[in-house]
Order: structure tokens, then C-alpha cells, then sequence
């Protein structure tokens, strides 16, 4: 077996930590490496996933094996840590492996895993595959741009952040003697992204179409069409006046652009005599999970779980505020914890059923006590145990929220293998 150079082996651990990040194996240093030109040019990021899941499966070891060989607890690890997305230190109790121990296996794991691709990239590259010479993290750019667009998994409501700049919009439009009309959707339209990062394209948009303006309107509008958030800032010349002088181009509607493509957005520009025209898309999280757990981590493991599918996750630390934004916020499913302090989740389950606002929202009860019998007496759609994995979860969300069974073609689990919807 040939050794795979220190930079193949990073790359390798990027991909893996980001697995179920669609807009992080997209653009993939990895995808350029194993990839055909064929299959990276119908979708990247499927296939680069299908790829790993692929060497994965052939690290499993052979039935005969014993339990606690070592290759066993290699593959073991990969499939609990990455495609199971389990926190580690919950890998760490399942294999009873100290924390110095699960490091050592898990870079021993990574580098087989390693050593796998890289005999397939060898096998196509003869003398050797280039090397990659830059950032072994290729969704980053410009240290600002990387912190603007830093935690992929956030939900942001576009109508409200436009909400919140157009009164700074309305001042930047009054200095080119232009006046400002907003028309933005009456309810939520979510999407995944950085609000720091939307917030500023939005900025950079207005910016582009206003720089040539004289007098005129500007017209902010966000709107729903086709599974998308459209988000489009136009500059349209009043008659009266001597109207569009010439929108310059320049590197803003560049910077646009990445703060937009980690999160799977687009931009496009339509200039036209007399007016101006830059539309962002991007795509719509059509469904609300809201997660009522006291664990902070809990949260963000849903949020990585369910990455594929596009859902909106709320987070609430509390019973109260799980039931206020189960009021709110109208969710398709709520996630619910057992042992919750203050209230219990057993208060907040009687509470969600017997209020007829909130009592046919699917209750989906997670808990490390085994009271499966319990909850669904007291009108649980479903239990499920802690620890909570992506299959489980997927297979629970697409009954309640999607209505239809998993898995699906082209989503299959770990057994199944076959790439998620990304």
C-alpha cells in the first residue's frame, strides 16, 4: 500500500467532518482528486459523499474477526463518528475507549480510510495525482468572508432581515435622490446561512444598483418561487429625471457572491437602460423542527443530522420557551427531552396535547430513559433513544413532517449507502 501524503490525509478529515455539509463538498478539493470529470460535473457534493460512504464500507472487516479486533473498532469508529455524526464523546463511551485513546484511533481510522482513496486516485494518475496548493479547507477565502459566513447550520429569515435595513436603505437610496419601495413576504422565509453574512449581501446588492443612480426608486423584495428564497434589489430611473448613469462594476458583487455559495445561493444581474437589477436565490427551508432540550450540544448535533434535508431547527432550553415558540412559530414536529429542568418534558407532552393550538404538532419524544410506552400513551407521535442518530431521526421526521417512508432513493442510511439528499 502506498502512503498518502499529509495533505491528502487532511483533506480527507475535512470531507469527513463535513459530510452531510452540502455546500462544503461541493466546491471540495477532495471531489477535484477522486471524481470523474462525468461525475463531478452532475453534482459534486453527491458524489464526493457516495465516495466516502463507498470507502467506508470497504474498511468493514471481514464476519470472522473478533469483536475487539482492532480493523474492527477502526471501521466502527468511522461509522459512529461521521456517518452516525455522534458527538465523540459519545463514540468515546460505546467503544469504552479513553479520550486519549479514541484521538489515537481515530487518526489511525482517518488514515486507512486515507490510504484507501489515495490508492484509487494513484491507480487513475500515473507517475502521481497533483497535490493540492492551497487551504485544505477550500470553502474558505478571505478571513472576513470565512467569519461572515461562519456557521453554515443557522437558520436566517430573509424577510426579516430585510425588515432591519430599510431604514438604512431608505437614507442610502435619499442620497442619490432616490426613494425606497420594500415589498417583502408577510411571513417567514427561511433559509440557511449567516445573518451577518445575508445581511451584508443585501448591503453590497443595494450598494451595486444605487451606484450609478440619479433619483428614482429602489425596490427591496423578497418573495418565495420554486423551493427558493428570491431576494432581488432593483434601481428603476424615474422618467423625469436623468435616471440611471451607469451602474459600475466592481469587485462587490464578486464578494456577493462568496458570501452566498457556502450556503448553495446564486446571484445574478440584469442590467438595462434606465434600470438595474441584482436577484439572489437561495434555498428555502421549507420545514420547522423544533428541539426543546437543556443541552446546547443537542441542538447543534440536530442541526448536523439534518443538514440534507433543509429544515429549519429551533432551539429552546426550557420547557416555557419550547412552548411559546410551538405557539410562535408553528413547527411541523417538536423534538422533546424528558428530564428538563424546572418543568419536566412530561409536563410540556400534557400541555402540547391538550392545547388545541399546539395538539396536532407531532411530538417526537428523545430521551435516554426508556419510557417508550409512556409517551406514546400520553400522545407522542414517536420515541426515540438517546443517543440520537441520523438515520433514526431522518426515517421519524420524514413519517411525521414529510409524510413519506425512508429510506428513499438516493437516501438511504449507513446499511444502505447510498448518498444523501444534499
Amino acid at each position: 500500500m502506498s502512503t498518502p501524503p499529509a495533505e491528502f490525509i487532511a483533506l480527507v478529515k475535512d470531507a469527513l467532518e463535513h459530510l452531510y455539509d452540502p455546500a462544503v463538498l461541493q466546491g471540495h478539493e477532495l471531489a477535484r482528486m477522486l471524481l470523474t470529470d462525468h461525475a463531478a460535473n452532475t453534482s459534486r457534493r453527491l458524489a464526493l459523499r457516495q465516495a466516502l460512504l463507498d470507502a467506508i464500507d470497504r474498511l468493514r472487516p471481514e464476519h470472522s474477526l473478533p469483536i475487539a479486533a482492532r480493523q474492527r473498532r477502526l471501521h466502527q469508529l468511522i461509522e459512529l463518528r461521521y456517518v452516525e455524526a455522534l458527538p465523540f464523546r459519545e463514540v468515546m463511551s460505546q467503544l469504552a475507549l479513553s479520550q486519549a485513546q479514541y484521538h489515537r484511533e481515530q487518526r489511525h481510522a482517518v488514515e486507512s480510510l486515507a490510504t484507501l482513496l489515495w490508492e484509487d486516485v494513484v491507480a487513475r494518475s500515473q507517475p502521481g495525482p497533483p497535490l493540492p496548493t492551497r487551504d485544505p479547507h477550500p470553502h474558505a477565502r478571505h478571513p472576513e468572508l470565512e467569519a461572515a459566513t461562519h456557521g453554515p447550520g443557522a437558520m436566517v429569515d430573509l424577510s426579516e432581515v430585510a425588515r432591519g435595513l430599510v431604514d438604512i436603505l431608505r437614507e442610502a437610496a435619499g442620497d442619490h435622490g432616490a426613494t425606497l419601495e420594500a415589498d417583502l413576504c408577510p411571513g417567514p422565509s427561511i433559509s440557511r446561512g449567516s445573518r451577518t453574512g445575508i445581511r451584508q449581501v443585501m448591503i453590497t446588492m443595494a450598494g451595486y444598483v444605487l451606484s450609478g443612480a440619479r433619483g428614482g426608486q429602489l425596490v427591496l423584495r423578497v418573495c418565495q418561487a420554486g423551493g427558493e428564497v428570491l431576494l432581488a434589489v432593483a434601481y428603476e430611473a424615474d422618467p423625469s429625471t436623468a435616471g440611471l448613469q451607469g451602474a459600475r462594476l466592481d469587485d462587490r458583487l464578486e464578494i456577493a457572491r462568496q458570501l452566498l455559495e457556502p450556503v448553495g445561493g446564486t446571484l445574478s444581474t440584469e442590467p438595462a437602460p434606465g434600470r438595474a437589477l441584482v436577484t439572489a436565490s437561495l434555498p428555502l427551508c421549507c420545514h420547522t423542527l423544533l428541539v426543546i432540550d437543556d443541552n446546547p450540544d443537542m441542538v447543534h448535533l440536530v442541526h448536523r443530522l439534518v443538514a440534507p434535508r433543509h429544515y429549519t431547527v429551533l432551539g429552546a432550553g426550557s420547557v416555557r420557551e419550547g412552548l411559546q415558540l410551538a405557539h410562535t412559530a408553528r413547527p411541523g414536529a417538536i423534538l422533546l427531552d424528558l428530564m428538563l429542568p424546572e418543568q419536566d418534558g412530561w409536563d410540556a407532552l400534557q400541555v402540547l396535547k391538550h392545547d388545541p393550538a399546539t395538539q396536532d404538532i407531532p411530538v417526537l419524544v428523545c430521551s435516554i430513559l426508556d419510557e417508550r410506552q409512556m409517551a406514546l400513551a400520553l400522545g407522542a407521535a414517536e420515541f426515540v433513544r438517546k443517543p440520537l442518530t441520523r438515520p433514526t431521526l431522518l426515517e421519524a421526521l420524514a413519517r411525521w413532517i414529510d409524510g413519506e417512508p425512508l429510506p428513499a432513493a438516493g437516501d438511504q442510511g449507513p446499511s444502505g449507502r447510498t448518498a444523501a439528499v444534499g
